[in-house]
């Protein structure tokens, strides 16, 4: 009897250990909170941006005090050496976002760069999504874009 409880407590002890929670990690850009896409973590952040990394080509960058001229914007990265590849309008969960495409190569890697542009009320932001993976889905509705999480998280407070 007094064995059976050991072994009861031993198992009930490695099932506590083995079972994690994993928490989902919040991040602020004044006015804006957002949960952080799972593998990624904050490499640095402050008042205006948020800079996660995955992976040495896998990051993505949460920035606010974005201005309104999308076109100056693009011919800023065109003049830092990126090839613009489309502009298009989205609209997800009731929020335009414009999205900018861009490949660049990087010491002999090809980068794709998606800026996702929000012009809210409560202050413009972007979401920039730099990546590897030749077969990535920029759209907002695939569960494997991880700008999705940013975009079903956000919210001012």
């Amino acid at each position: 009897m007094k064995l059976s409880r050991i072994f009861l407590l031993l198992v009930a002890l490695v099932f506590v250990a083995c079972v994690g929670i994993v928490v989902a990690e919040d991040a602020t850009v004044s006015p804006y909170t957002f949960t952080v896409p799972d593998g990624y973590t904050i490499v640095t952040s402050d008042d205006t941006t948020c800079a996660m990394q995955k992976d040495e080509n896998n990051a993505i960058c949460f920035a606010t005090g974005v201005g309104d001229d999308l076109e100056a914007a693009k011919q800023n990265l065109i003049s830092q050496g990126k090839t613009f590849v489309e502009e298009k309008n989205l609209t997800y969960d009731d929020m335009d976002i414009t999205l900018q495409s861009f490949s660049v190569d990087v010491g002999g890697t090809k980068l794709a760069l998606y800026n996702y542009v929000m012009f809210a009320e409560e202050g413009n932001f972007v979401v920039t999504l730099t990546t590897d993976d030749a077969s990535f889905n920029s759209d907002l509705h695939a569960d494997s874009n991880p700008a999705k999480v940013i975009f079903d998280t956000v919210k001012t407070g």
